[in-house]
């Protein structure tokens, strides 16, 4: 089989991929978090949040967007602590300590 005639059957199968990839997928929302520490991000932002602190200047998408822009520091953290894992989450700025419940995540700022 010439180079010519497998270049068209890969092409013919790879855009009938993207196609039917395209109409399973258009419109969810859909990512890819392989990272452990975006997977523990992106199942703490899932959570109705509840903010343990004084600081009343943060509002609900603005911990979102903190939290978002943070990474989980793991050798600090608890996950396995029960009922609750525990979260240590640096920004440039700003460390959370976040408890991972079943349904809420509570988050207190250090």
């Amino acid at each position: 089989m010439s180079f010519l005639k497998r270049l068209y059957y890969y092409s013919t199968g790879f855009i009938i991929g993207i196609i039917f990839l395209f109409f399973i997928f258009n419109g969810k929302r859909t990512s890819c978090n392989y990272g452990p520490s975006a997977r523990v991000i992106d199942n703490i932002i899932s959570k109705e949040l509840i903010l343990k602190s004084n600081v009343e200047s943060i509002d609900s998408i603005g911990l979102i967007n903190l939290i978002s822009e943070g990474r989980v520091i793991f050798n600090k953290s608890e996950p396995n602590k029960k009922p609750c894992g525990v979260y240590h989450v640096e920004t440039s700025s700003i460390t959370f300590i976040i408890s991972n419940c079943e349904d809420t995540a509570t988050v207190e700022i250090k």
